[in-house]
């Protein structure tokens, strides 16, 4: 065998390994006897081994921790399609993606064309434009700047039908109408900040802009979408202000409008970045703020234990309590209070943070949580006294007790059953 024929045999031996885990099939293929598929799998792989050049590798996108490969019926016409891009490094287009489709036992590549970067950002196949066929949605970045395009492929042809910069893209149907809208969030510092909904209707109009918003923050560190009430799609923005602080505001569609239904205002202004999302598993996003513990009003800032509480948006223009929990800054635990403990539950204001914390009842001095910092030798000693390992840090064993528990221990128990999550435990 040649130099290239093992360079591609190397190649489907790599590819075999690193898809053994991914789903990239979708239904009619994956209800093929474990046999079959494995057989189809390696004939794909080796068809796509042979079909990119050499030197190329395939490209993940960076939003996907799963995807190399996506095949799907883009044309519902019960052919399927095989979608993977590739980098050719030093080339004056550097992203391609390659388009494959199967014919009988073989996949044959139908076209290659040239992404817009250097970086493949995303890759999503949705029905934007509502004739049932999935189209292209396909983020490219090139240092700072980042493009959007959406591809519609039909009949071995591929057609460019949307091209926007972009910061951020939200697939959703904010206006409830039944069709996707793709919402394009744009942003430059201190020069402008909008949000764009398009819709497709022959061709991709704008349903609304905001284009007056605030740009005088670093950048948005989060974004997410879905329901932010029941039966209400929106979009929350999480925006660092600094390299501590945020703030985070909520945008609806009413009547094909979009508007700020919570703005970025002193109700959502925190000190610590804190990520919108479904805390409470639900199915509505929650806004996360910091809650000073009573009795810490005159402490320094720095030095205060603050809790991590989460609103709901009350369909109005406020926000409805809906989670409590404690999060070390360090991201080492999170310990995760009942809803009705707000505004009861506090820390002692003896704790010292990397020491030890004592989470108290306010009405009646009740312990019902501690949090200690051992070193070694003490945390061997510590563990008749009652303490259960919640983390680790450099130098540190990180121990609890009290009368929350970690859900996931089971079994009958007497003690307030609310979840504790331990991270970066190394047993």
């Amino acid at each position: 065998m040649n130099l290239r024929g093992l360079k591609r045999l190397a190649a489907v031996t790599c590819l075999l390994a690193v898809l053994s885990g991914c789903t990239f099939f979708s239904d009619p293929v994956s209800q093929m006897k474990s046999p079959r598929l494995s057989e189809d799998k390696a004939t794909l792989m080796a068809a796509i081994s042979s079909l990119t050049p050499l030197p190329s590798a395939l490209l993940r996108p960076v939003n996907d921790d799963d995807s190399l490969i996506f095949t799907e019926d883009l044309n519902k016409d019960g052919v399927m399609e095989t979608l993977v891009f590739y980098e050719t490094p030093g080339e004056a287009v550097q992203i391609h993606g390659m388009i494959l489709e199967k014919q009988g036992e073989a996949w044959v590549k139908k076209l290659v064309f040239d992404g817009d970067g250097t970086v493949l950002e995303s890759v999503n196949l949705r029905d934007l434009t509502g004739d049932g066929h999935l189209d292209i949605i396909v983020g490219y970045s090139r240092g700072e700047e980042k493009g959007l395009v959406v591809y519609s492929y039909s009949s071995g042809a591929l057609e460019e039908i949307l091209r926007l910069p972009y910061t951020e893209y939200i697939i959703d149907d904010l206006n409830d109408d039944g069709q996707l809208d793709i919402t394009v969030v744009y942003f430059k510092r201190n020069e402008f900040a909008t949000v764009t909904t398009y819709q497709y209707s022959g061709e991709f109009k704008i349903l609304d802009k905001l284009d007056d918003l605030d740009p005088y923050f670093n950048n948005y560190y989060n974004i997410v979408s879905g329901k932010v009430a029941e039966n209400k799609e929106g979009i929350i923005l999480d925006a660092a202000v600094d390299s501590h602080s945020a703030y985070s505001y909520m945008v609806v569609m009413e009547n094909n409008k979009l508007r700020v239904a919570v703005p970025g205002d002193a109700r959502t202004y925190k000190d610590r970045r804190i990520n919108s999302e479904d805390i409470d598993g639900d199915g509505i996003i929650e806004i996360g703020l910091l809650e000073m513990p009573k009795g810490w009003e005159y402490f320094d800032p720095e030095t205060i234990p603050y809790f991590n509480a989460y609103y709901k948006w009350d369909g109005k223009n406020g926000l409805a309590f809906s989670a409590l929990q404690y999060r070390d800054p360090a991201d080492r635990f999170v310990i995760k209070f009942p809803a009705e403990w707000h505004g009861n539950v506090t820390v002692d204001t003896k704790s010292v943070q990397d020491k030890s914390l004592k989470f108290i009842m306010s009405d009646t001095g009740e312990t019902v949580a501690e949090v200690a910092f051992f070193s070694p030798t003490d945390w061997e000693r510590s563990k008749s006294e009652g303490w259960e390992l919640l983390g680790r840090g450099a130098d540190k064993f990180i121990g609890y007790r009290g009368k929350l528990e970690q859900s996931i221990n089971g079994g009958s128990s007497n003690k307030i059953t609310a979840p504790i999550e331990r991270k970066g435990i190394d047993e």
